[in-house]
């Protein structure tokens, strides 16, 4: 009976019982796609991530949902980049910083890691610019999937949509009760985005249950296996770059913007996601997405 390293994180949380769950195998190149599917549907966590290959300062991966095989993740990459310096496959000492270069069979991206004095692990992800385009439900149709009113929408703001590793719609919503009362129809959520072609729904206000984060966050993805998501770093991508362009956030020179977004509340699964990016003429550019991971589980997966 083989056996697999086996490690369980909470992504982009300090803590325990926080964050977005993920899994890590550790030298799973010699499983095939069937069977990572069926451990990630075992696992049932939003994201397994498979360790392919660790070679100096490249990693190749593969994630999987419960669902499908990404072409990147946010979360995952939080995880599997602390799991590997915990467990020595990646050499970067206390007080030091690396870019490591992550490598899956669909994308490709540079993460920057800071082993910080303490022993945490700061991962940014880096991401290209999110481009956008306006999209429409009608007011029938978004109280049956959401359980809710236009009404509770920021009417100054346009609903859009996005494509690049996943597909999201940008919500914008007036208050921090309209997004906490929101409940979704996650069947009919589902075919909805099957037939519309959209992976994640992010739902954001500007009203905070902290006082220093910047939006209010939920994420909704019944179609990539999750039905309400606890953090995600390529949604948030795309939801910093929402905030860019319509002037929502400033920074001044090559200094850079921070966006700090609070999800998983609702859920009682508190994360916050960094998104570190320079704005030139609201026009985002050198993006980075992260935090910090959390490990929870350590163990062996035995096949």
């Amino acid at each position: 009976m083989p056996h697999y390293p086996f490690d369980l994180y909470s992504a982009f949380t300090g803590s325990a019982f926080g964050g977005s769950h993920a899994g890590i195998i550790y030298d799973g190149e010699g499983l095939d796609t069937e069977t990572m599917q069926q451990i990630a549907r075992e696992v049932r966590a939003p994201a397994t991530c498979f360790v392919m290959s660790v070679k100096d300062r490249e990693v190749s991966v593969r994630f999987f949902s419960t669902a499908q095989e990404y072409p990147m993740c946010g979360h995952g990459t939080l995880a599997l980049m602390t799991g590997l310096i915990k467990r020595g496959y990646l050499d970067i000492p206390c007080g030091e910083s690396e870019e490591v270069y992550l490598r899956t069979p669909a994308s490709s991206a540079a993460v920057a890691v800071n082993h910080q004095h303490d022993s945490r692990v700061e991962v940014m992800l880096n991401l290209e610019p999110a481009e956008f385009e306006a999209a429409s439900i009608d007011e029938e149709l978004f109280e049956r999937l959401f359980g809710a009113s236009m009404d509770d929408l920021d009417s100054s703001l346009p609903v859009e949509y996005t494509r690049s590793d996943f597909s999201h719609m940008v919500v914008p919503m007036s208050s921090l009760q309209g997004v906490q009362s929101l409940s979704p129809d996650f069947g009919r959520l589902a075919d909805h985005c099957e037939e519309a072609d959209i992976d994640t729904v992010m739902f954001f206000c500007h009203e905070t249950i902290e006082v220093e984060n910047t939006v209010h966050c939920r994420e909704f993805a019944p179609r990539a296996g999750t039905p309400e998501v606890p953090a995600a770093g390529t949604t948030n991508r795309a939801l910093a770059c929402y905030l860019a362009r319509h002037a929502l956030i400033q920074a001044e020179g090559d200094v850079p913007c921070v966006v700090r977004a609070e999800q998983g509340y609702e859920i009682q699964r508190p994360s916050l996601v960094t998104t570190r990016m320079i704005l030139k003429r609201n026009l985002p550019t050198d993006i980075w997405v992260g935090g910090l991971a959390t490990q929870v589980v350590r163990g062996q997966f035995s096949l």
